[in-house]
């Protein structure tokens, strides 16, 4: 039924490459009527496309206008879907498109160190022709896999030829045409709509590339019109190639080789595996599966044809097979699969791991399913946002760069024998040599232009005249003192020297960080300092005595030891309560970092595989988007709703579309202050595959809200925490708590002393004497509630201030209040950026308060300042300051 092969054998090498073989059959009919009706439509036109129509597939069709479908009819198809059907396309659709986002080529430019810019041009194709098959043969999914790839790509015009035999239209191919966007759409099939696709009609206008499946005209056609537009590719026979170590079950692999195999008689597929009994085993499930399938008689050929099972002796020998077949499919059904993958380097699309089944590629996994076929791999890719784009070479020479490449130019052109090339690039030499020829000869010794005196010397010397005009430093000899005429290289040199050192700027540093601000902190000079959620209060003096000894008599000359970390890791396990069986401090429950913000980095980055997704609600600490950036990750921001709680559906669906290796939920949210609903939680780490980060940076003034205590109840939760808020801002400690599978691999990428001994004895000191800090954070909790009360009383037309005041005081379970300022009046014009609340910010700055304007923060933060809790006297302040600023800066009038 399947063939059998061994690699010991004698004849295993000769029986292997006639298993391979096939070749295309040339026939010479098909040959003929292509070429026929290529040549027809190009003379005829649309009339020519009618008469094909209504021959083969019997349309009855009596003006152009007949074949083309609107998007009514595409909508409607779409709509008539039972739900189950439609459900699967969206969600294939979806997936599709977001493995494909990652494919997305960009522009690029760099400056050579001569000035010269060269660069990349990346532009999507013009416009697109997809090929479907239609009638009872309907492919929802090659729509779906050939046109969203070229929506990603940005390519603007997407038509879809479809053949309907007999007027019969396949609903669900329609609809996935709506969902990817397809808005052309003609009943047309065969050669002749790939000729009207090609050569165009004054129906249809012609394509810049042709992709999609057919039959045997349909190929022949693309290969005759490739060079007239582009193609994808001529599809061979469908293979699939499995390997196995025994480790799934052999029911398993039968039916993935069926599922080739059914395709049609032509198709291969083949296993190899080093177990024998477990190839025994397949060929039984072979026997005993195929009678119950539908397409038992091509499935039963094909595996007697062109079908094997391969015994090797080892895993590479398998490699090395799968290399020389370069199959479309590859199952890597094995243990160790990232072992077998360093030797794998030819197959089209690679399922790994047990779970990996074809099948699983073919409709939604995401990747396209066209793929190379006939041992095309080795050379060739699946369909991709790529093939949707072209590029352009960008080159512009500086003059500098020109005097530079003329001249290699000139003698490579010469060498090869052309001497219009050769004239080209010296032309605009000499022409750029006598344009300043006139100048160079009272050019100013100061430095203009790029002589650095009058004998001529350019930038590119300018290090040789500074050394002879200094001297050497080492020496002595020779130094011209500053300002004198010696110093003249060194002057002239300086712009220059800062022009070339932005250059390898752009060139060597990420894009990404230079558009990036750094994280801003504003000079607090004779301010009182109410924008950073600190503990306002110091230590008593007694304990600042006791603390600088300590601190006096540590070896600073040491790095940290070992023991310093396990003692403070011991002191924070037993102030949190993370205890073992054994009623000790668990320390493998711990990871320190330098604060929580390199605690946050390094969770980026240890997720931060190919694809990684970080997630969390927005708006929320801005340092969960920047660290996943800079990792490398994509970062997904769930919008919170109007009242700042978790948008729920919002929040499930996103973690089941992207699948987030790490979600970031701030308890109590930065800067909103609010705790978010437990069940709301808990449901977020049931539907999370990932790490689920509770940030709990504001835990001490929570009233006790905290998820330290689940860790056992969950696997995949993690508990930050920083000692920032509550007192040791200056010291720079954060810690994460977690089962050890999660610290053991985040400690692998802590930098080596990340905490100093300086920040570690501080705060074991002051975890040795936390009643002060607690007796601290209940003042500051009791000074939040009097704090809500006095600017509740702001707001609103009843409010001290009237329509002028504050729009909305919000809950808070931190230390800091969010207060949202009233930003229009009746008959008012609302005012322009920028905002209300930033007119007020600055102006309780110029009355010496330092508050943090968040209203830039996140379109929800719309006129939105954070408000520190302070000391009683610090919160008076604020309040005056807050007060007359409101006053001064009426609502809904420019300032």
């Amino acid at each position: 039924m399947i063939n059998r092969l061994d690699i010991a054998d004698a004849d295993f090498a000769a029986r292997l490459a006639r298993l391979l073989h096939w070749s295309p059959e040339q026939d010479q009919g098909i040959e003929t009527a292509v070429s026929g009706i290529l040549a027809d439509i190009r003379a005829r036109g649309d009339e020519a496309l009618l008469d094909y129509t209504r021959r083969f597939d019997r349309v009855p069709a009596t003006q152009a206008a007949d074949l083309r479908l609107t998007k009514a009819d595409l909508q409607a198809a779409l709509d008539s879907l039972p739900a189950t059907e439609r459900t699967a396309l969206e969600r294939a659709a979806e997936r599709i498109r977001r493995y494909h986002e990652h494919q997305r080529a960009a522009s690029w430019m760099y400056t050579e160190a001569d000035g010269t810019r060269l660069g990349q041009r990346v532009l999507p194709l013009d416009r697109v022709g997809l090929y479907v098959p239609g009638g009872k043969a309907a492919y929802p999914s090659s729509v779906l896999m050939n046109a969203i790839p070229a929506r990603v790509a940005g390519v603007p015009e997407l038509v879809m030829v479809v053949p309907t035999p007999d007027g019969v239209r396949n609903p669900a191919v329609l609809a996935a045409a709506c969902l990817a966007g397809i808005e052309e759409v003609y009943t047309i099939g065969g050669a002749q709509a790939v000729a009207a696709l090609a050569y165009g009609t004054p129906m249809i206008r012609p394509v810049d590339k042709i992709v999609g499946p057919g039959n045997a005209y349909v190929a022949e056609a693309k290969r005759r019109v490739f060079g007239t537009v582009g193609i994808d590719m001529i599809a061979g026979p469908s293979e699939i190639l499995v390997v196995s170590d025994g480790s799934v079950p052999p029911d398993w692999v039968a039916v993935d080789l069926f599922s080739q195999a059914e395709h049609d008689e032509m198709a291969q597929s083949i296993l190899i595996s080093t177990d024998a009994a477990f190839l025994d085993a397949v060929a039984e499930s072979v026997a005993r599966l195929l009678p119950a399938q539908p397409r038992q008689a091509v499935i039963g050929k094909s595996l007697a044809d062109r079908g094997a099972l391969i015994r090797v002796d080892t895993l590479e020998q398998a490699a090395g097979l799968v290399n020389q077949v370069a199959p479309e499919h590859l199952e890597l059904a094995v243990r160790d699969v990232d072992g077998l993958m360093t030797h794998i380097r030819h197959a089209g699309a690679i399922f790994m791991g047990r779970w990996g089944c074809e099948a699983l590629g073919d409709y939604c996994a995401g990747p396209s399913h066209v793929l190379p076929t006939m041992r095309t791999a080795r050379f060739s890719s699946p369909l991709g946002v790529y093939d949707f784009q072209k590029r352009s070479s960008l080159i512009e020479p500086s003059a500098e760069g020109a005097d530079h490449l003329a001249k290699v130019a000139a003698t490579l052109a010469r060498t090869e024998g052309l001497e219009a090339h050769a004239q080209s690039a010296e032309f605009r030499l000499a022409s750029r040599q006598v344009d300043e020829s006139g100048a160079a000869a009272g050019r100013d010794v100061s430095g203009a232009g790029h002589d650095v005196s009058a004998a001529g010397i350019g930038v590119a010397d300018a290090a040789s005249v500074d050394h002879a005009n200094t001297g050497s430093a080492a020496s002595g000899a020779g130094v011209t003192p500053r300002g004198s005429a010696g110093t003249v290289g060194l002057i002239t040199q300086q712009p220059a020297m800062a022009t070339q050192a932005a250059v390898r700027v752009a060139r060597h540093v990420r894009p990404d960080v230079q558009a990036m601000h750094a994280y801003g902190v504003p000079d607090a000079t004779d301010a009182i300092k109410l924008d950073a959620m600190e503990n306002p209060f110091r230590l008593p003096e007694a304990l600042q005595a006791e603390l600088g000894r300590m601190l006096a008599a540590l070896a600073i000359n040491r790095y940290p030891s070992g023991t310093t970390y396990r003692a403070l890791k011991q002191a924070i396990a037993v102030q949190d309560g993370l205890l073992g069986a054994d009623a000790q401090p668990d320390v493998s429950r711990l990871v320190l970092g330098n604060g929580s913000d390199e605690l946050i980095s390094l969770l980026c980055q240890l997720v931060a595989q190919p694809g990684a997704v970080v997630m969390a609600p927005a708006p929320s600490f801005v340092m969960y988007e920047m660290s996943a950036k800079l990792a490398g990750a994509s970062f997904v921001p769930v919008p919170l709703q109007a009242d700042f709680s978790l948008d729920m559906p919002a929040m499930l669906q996103a973690i089941e579309t992207y699948r987030p290796a790490l979600v970031f939920l701030a308890y109590p949210n930065n800067p909103t202050g609010n705790l978010f609903d437990t069940a709301a939680v808990q449901a977020i780490l049931r539907a999370t595959d990932g790490l689920v980060v509770l940030d709990e940076a504001y835990a001490p003034f929570a009233g006790g809200a905290s998820w330290m205590s689940q860790l056992d109840a969950w696997p995949n939760l993690a508990v930050m925490r920083t000692c920032s808020k509550w007192g040791l801002a200056g010291a720079r400690l954060g810690y994460l708590a977690a089962q050890p599978v999660w610290t053991e691999p985040l400690d692998r990428i802590r930098p080596p002393y990340n905490i100093s001994v300086l920040d570690a004895e501080a705060t074991r000191f002051a975890l040795q004497h936390f009643e002060v800090f607690a007796q601290q954070t209940a003042a500051l909790c009791e000074a939040r509630t009097t704090l809500a009360v006095r600017l509740q009383a702001l707001v609103g037309s009843q409010g001290s201030l009237g329509a002028n005041g504050l729009d909305t005081v919000y809950p808070s379970a931190a230390n800091f209040v969010l207060v949202r300022v009233a930003d229009t009046v009746a008959g008012a014009t609302p005012t322009a950026q920028p905002s209300r609340a930033s007119r007020v910010a600055t102006a309780m700055r110029e009355r010496g308060v330092l508050i943090k304007d968040a209203s830039r923060m996140h379109p929800l933060l719309a006129n939105c300042l954070r408000l520190t809790v302070g000391a009683p006297a610090e919160n008076e302040a604020m309040l005056a300051a807050l007060t007359e600023a409101l006053q001064a800066i009426p609502a809904g009038r420019e300032a």
